[in-house]
């Protein structure tokens, strides 16, 4: 098992994950098992590639598999160029994980022989339903007025489905909290939630929280797949220019601040890609005894 924190340059902050990078002949209750036992907001299981990609990969919360998740893809990528599995070839190194989403494709940033950092390709966005303004500020336990004026909030999914909520400012992200009586509907109708704000600064452009108690993460610290939905949002509502990479900061509330990065590439009107990067800190090495 190596240990790594995602999303930072330093340790003890970012989104820590868990990789089991020889995991043949494990069970999906063996998985599972672990991963709750790991208690991380994903724990990652390796084995060998089976449709022409570097390795198959698989990702669990503690409560439930997961069929893409952006700081799991990124700390894996860089996990298998710094152990050898995947040859480092520097400045980057293209690793092609097989996720059940399907092959995805992480950028590692290799100094030194050392991976450092990734960046994950999400692929183009879908754009889900708008989402009613008084059931978005009821669940966060917010009135509508602190929400943003001009944005209006809307799932969208780069592989997973989230709730984007623009809220006022940063204050009144810090004020959110998720009210668990309305959480179940709110997610069997929209999806889970992911409030942000602008800062009004140049760096970071935004700041977001992510809230996912169903699933077992009652605050996520960085959230990969939820970053790429949130640039697809900005770029859409004309905040994000193609090609521009922009700051996002994450992870301050949950005492583990991470800072990702978010860009969008378009042919026209249309997104064809969204990239979410961050750096990876190596933690700890391990042995699990079963």
């Amino acid at each position: 098992m190596i240990q790594v924190d995602v999303f930072s340059e330093r340790p003890f902050a970012g989104n820590p994950l868990a990789v089991f990078p020889e995991a043949e002949g494990l069970s999906d209750e063996s998985m599972q098992q672990i991963a709750t036992e790991m208690n991380l907001s994903e724990t990652t299981f390796v084995t060998a590639p089976q449709a022409g990609g570097d390795a198959r990969v698989r990702i669990f919360t503690p409560a439930m598999e997961l069929p893409f998740a952006g700081h799991p893809s990124i700390g894996t990528a860089c996990t298998l160029v710094s152990v050898g599995r995947v040859a480092a070839q520097e400045p980057v190194t293209e690793v092609t994980l097989e996720l059940n989403v399907g092959p995805t494709v992480v950028d590692v940033t290799v100094r030194g022989g050392q991976a450092v950092a990734g960046v994950v390709h999400q692929g183009p966005p879908a754009f889900g339903e708008e989402i009613a303004r008084e059931a978005a500020a009821a669940v966060l336990g917010l009135q509508v007025s602190d929400l943003d004026e001009e944005l209006t909030p809307r799932v969208v999914s780069t592989g997973l489905s989230y709730a984007i909520i623009p809220l006022r400012n940063t204050r009144t992200l810090a004020a959110s909290w998720f009210n668990f009586d309305l959480l179940p509907e709110f997610e069997r109708r929209y999806a889970e939630l992911y409030p942000f704000a602008l800062t009004g600064d140049e760096e970071p452009f935004a700041e977001a929280r992510c809230f996912a108690p169903l699933a077992g993460i009652v605050e996520d610290p960085a959230t990969g797949s939820a970053a790429g939905p949130l640039a697809a949002y900005l770029s859409r509502e004309g905040l994000l220019g193609p090609g521009v990479a922009r700051g996002l900061a994450q992870g301050r509330h949950a005492r583990r601040p991470s800072r990702l990065t978010i860009s969008v590439t378009t042919e026209g009107t249309h997104i064809t890609d969204v990239l979410v990067g961050g750096g990876v800190v190596p933690m700890m090495t391990g042995v699990l005894s079963l």
